[in-house]
């Protein structure tokens, strides 16, 4: 390689780097404003915005989880998510799986037709969707979150799936079923295995749309406070006098903090599971 080349290749590296550590400035610096914001007073925070806590208020996170009701509302954010998490990924990986390998007739339709639910706006069904659980006495109970959060995700979820199932070679199949396996030890043993990083992949897209959700959670539970979730609890703490800006961002940060360890223990699964996914082999 001569000089020239090398100097070019060293600048195209060098302005490479310049944008992915500028895009990664403007990704990291709200949620830093966020943790610096919630170790300040009241007073601190319409004073000196952008500036570090010069006491920091570590009692603010304190106060959110007992004074706010953090604790609670963050277990019944874990019973709904998680519930949905595990029956979106069972169902979708049975669907996606069944869509994918087993020869149904019209499978890419069928498919299809479950994708086009996607598009519906969720607010043309919030008032039916409600009025049916209602008539199920459903209004007071986990379900009538958990229920249409494993609908809403299972189309999606199921498309990565049959994508990912089928660019696993047929043989593989074929010779599990010669070895004597049935359909479900063929389906345990031989293609589960194979398919974590589309099972990442749902569980990270599943476990953020539904931890964050608050307009259908917000309706439901506007009957109900036994069952809020936390993106609902965060708006108790506005108040007649204001919000109390210290004590709402140490909140947030708690709620965002269980979204960034999910998708960080997921992360190297993910991005196999998107790639791998979109291309049939």
């Amino acid at each position: 390689m001569n000089s020239k080349a090398f100097r070019s290749n060293k600048m195209t590296k060098g302005a490479a780097y310049f944008v992915l550590g500028l895009y990664t400035i403007i990704v990291a610096y709200p949620l830093i404003f966020l943790f610096i914001t919630s170790l300040k007073t009241n007073a601190e925070f319409f004073t000196n915005l952008f500036g570090l806590a010069q006491k920091p208020e570590w009692s603010n996170y304190a106060n959110a989880w007992t004074t706010g009701k953090l604790g609670f509302y963050f277990g019944n954010s874990m019973i709904i998510t998680i519930s949905s998490v595990i029956a979106t990924s069972i169902f979708s990986l049975l669907g996606g799986y069944a869509l994918g390998k087993l020869n149904i007739p019209k499978a890419n339709l069928i498919m299809s037709i479950l994708m086009v639910f996607n598009f519906i706006p969720g607010i043309a069904i919030y008032i039916s969707l409600f009025q049916m659980l209602g008539q199920l006495k459903m209004t007071s109970s986990y379900f009538a979150i958990i229920i249409p959060y494993i609908a809403w995700h299972l189309p999606f979820s199921m498309y990565i799936f049959k994508q990912y199932f089928e660019t696993i070679p047929h043989e593989m199949i074929e010779s599990g079923r010669i070895d004597g396996c049935t359909e479900l030890k063929t389906f345990t043993h031989i293609m589960l295995p194979l398919v974590t990083p589309a099972l990442a992949t749902v569980i990270v897209f599943t476990f953020i749309g539904n931890w964050g959700e608050l307009i259908w959670a917000s309706i439901v539970t506007s009957s109900n406070v036994r069952i809020k979730t936390l993106p609902v609890g965060l708006l108790n703490f506005r108040s007649e006098l204001g919000i109390d800006w210290g004590m709402y961002t140490a909140g947030i940060s708690m709620v965002t903090l269980p979204l960034m360890c999910v998708f960080a223990y997921f992360q190297k699964y993910f991005v196999a599971g998107l790639t791998n996914g979109a291309v049939k082999g």
